[in-house]
């Protein structure tokens, strides 16, 4: 509080204000990291969520039709992954070489399904580092998730 000639004011200083606006800064940067972390997760897991779902029409069709779908469009399903990208999927032995882990193993035996993740990049080699943000499903379906690391 201030007072001058028989008035009193009460104002911040401007010291005051920038160290209120630098903790301010100092906070928004701490904070935005994490939130990317927590959104990257988020779309990870609707992804892998998103696999289990295709494999489960894939399953379907196979019932149905006794064999398995030449493309996902066929068993019934057309959604884009998170990072609106279109998931892949091609049947062991009828496209493109199957994918890999790091001692060049067959992920899969049947099929390949999996979306290539934010930066829309793939390889079926797993020493690839564009790999490293798939998703993918593996192990003929037991496992859904991140391939980095398989």
């Amino acid at each position: 509080m201030r007072c001058r000639l028989g008035t009193c004011q009460q104002a911040f200083t401007i010291v005051e204000l920038i160290v209120a606006v630098a903790i301010i800064g100092i906070l928004a940067t701490m904070s935005v990291p994490a939130f990317t972390q927590y959104i990257n997760k988020t779309k990870n897991g609707r992804c892998a969520a998103d696999i289990r779902t295709i494999e489960k029409d894939i399953t379907a069709y196979a019932i149905d039709k006794n064999a398995l779908p030449p493309t996902l469009l066929d068993a019934g399903f057309n959604k884009l992954d998170p990072w609106d990208h279109p998931y892949s999927y091609s049947v062991i032995g009828s496209g493109p070489a199957p994918l890999e882990d790091f001692i060049g193993d067959q992920l899969n035996t049947d099929y390949d399904l999996y979306s290539k993740g934010a930066d829309g990049a793939s390889n079926n080699i797993a020493a690839d580092p564009a790999i490293n943000d798939d998703i993918v499903r593996s192990k003929d379906g037991s496992f859904a998730g991140l391939r980095e690391g398989l």
